[in-house]
């Protein structure tokens, strides 16, 4: 079987049907205030991007290691975050020290939200590239496969750049800056003395149907290898552990 789980064939429709939409618009609308309405009106369908992109880090959906990256380049360009970033930024540089907050590279205990965006968004590349020196062969990994995620996006730039800005790259920016807000809300002024009181959760099921169970975000912490459709179980395993106000 190409899939590992038979669940991951949601969130591939999912990303493929963004990008139609995101072709759709490109190729297909002539008018750019349309077309800039769209892609405004689109935003919280496409904001899920985020979720499958840090799902796949994770555990790749595919057992074929090029279908894997063909599937990371297809995200990229609709959060902005090349193959193998998410590996240095989030599994190596966030999840290890995300109780240490001095090595987060998400940066999350900021006194504010605005200061946490704008010093993820500043440091969003730089922190992970000084990170990538630490581990140089995922380093060499990502640094190819943005080379690869650069060439469609090129080329959609060359054919019609202010369309290319409109409909991918304003987006790519946004995402950036969700993935810090996301970490933010999930971390902010919370415990660092363990993992079941150091995560906000979200219980809400269409939440987590709309999300592939983003929202039992301890679980994930226990167990940042598990599928994402194995979450719900883990939760509530750890639920009566969590404080109320977390869950």
């Amino acid at each position: 079987m190409l899939l590992r789980y038979p669940e991951d064939r949601w969130p591939l429709a999912y990303t493929l049907t963004v990008l139609a939409v995101q072709l759709g618009l490109f190729f297909g609308v002539e008018s750019l205030w349309v077309t800039a309405l769209c892609v405004v009106l689109f935003q919280p369908v496409q904001a899920v991007a985020i979720a499958c992109n840090h799902y796949q880090h994770h555990l790749n959906i595919f057992t074929v290691r090029w279908l894997n990256r063909v599937y990371e380049t297809i995200l990229f360009l609709q959060t902005g975050t090349p193959p193998y970033l998410i590996t240095l930024h989030h599994n190596l540089g966030h999840h290890p020290h995300y109780l240490e907050p001095e090595r987060d590279t998400l940066r999350w205990q900021d006194r504010s939200l605005a200061e946490c965006l704008v010093k993820n968004f500043a440091g969003h590349v730089t922190w992970t590239l000084a990170l990538g020196r630490r581990y140089p062969r995922v380093y060499r990994r990502l640094k190819l496969m943005t080379l690869v995620g650069l060439v469609p996006l090129g080329i959609l730039i060359y054919l019609d750049p202010a369309k290319a800005l409109i409909v991918f790259v304003g987006p790519m920016l946004l995402a950036i800056f969700n993935v810090a807000r996301l970490g933010f809300e999930q971390h902010a002024g919370l415990a660092m003395d363990d993992h079941l009181h150091a995560s906000r959760n979200i219980e809400s099921r269409l939440y987590n149907l709309v999300t592939f169970n983003s929202g039992y975000h301890t679980a994930h912490h226990v167990k940042p290898g598990l599928h994402w459709s194995r979450l719900p179980e883990l939760h509530s395993q750890l639920r009566d552990r969590i404080p109320a106000e977390l869950r």
